[in-house]
C-alpha cells in the first residue's frame, strides 16, 4: 500500500538528473515523489531535480527503474496543498491497489518483481 495518494498527469517538464539537463514526462505525482518517462538512461540512485513549479522545489532520487519508466522519491515530503496547488487531480482510479503503470495504464508489478529478482 501507498503512504501517499497519486495524482494523475501527462506532462512533459524539464528537469535535471544527476546535473545533467533533460526532459522527461511526468505521469503521475504524490506527496512523496512521482514516475516519470525519460527516454535517456536514468539509473536507480540518480540525483533528479524537477521543474514543475519555481516556488516548490521537488528533488529526490531514482529508486526504481524499468525501461523508460523511474520512480522518484522525493527529499522531503511535499504537503498535500502544494500538491494540489499545482493543479493536478486525483486519478480516475485508486492507484493504492496497483503498483506503478505504464502510460498506458498496463502495470509494471511484473517487470518491477523480475527486474528486482524477487519473481520466480
Amino acid at each position: 500500500m501507498r503512504s501517499y495518494n497519486r495524482l494523475s498527469m501527462d506532462k512533459e517538464i524539464a528537469c535535471r538528473v544527476d546535473g545533467e539537463r533533460r526532459y522527461v514526462t511526468l505521469y503521475n505525482l504524490s506527496s512523496g515523489g512521482c514516475m516519470i518517462e525519460c527516454f535517456d538512461r536514468i539509473e536507480e540512485g540518480s540525483r533528479v531535480d524537477l521543474d514543475i513549479s519555481d516556488a516548490v522545489p521537488m528533488t529526490g532520487h531514482v529508486v526504481w527503474r524499468i525501461e523508460k519508466n523511474a520512480g522518484i522519491k522525493f527529499d522531503v515530503p511535499l504537503h498535500t496543498a502544494a500538491v494540489e496547488a499545482l493543479g493536478y487531480a486525483l486519478a480516475g482510479e485508486d492507484f493504492d491497489q496497483h503498483d506503478p503503470r505504464d502510460r498506458f495504464g498496463i502495470p509494471l508489478v511484473g517487470n518491477l518483481h523480475q527486474a528486482a529478482g524477487t519473481m520466480r
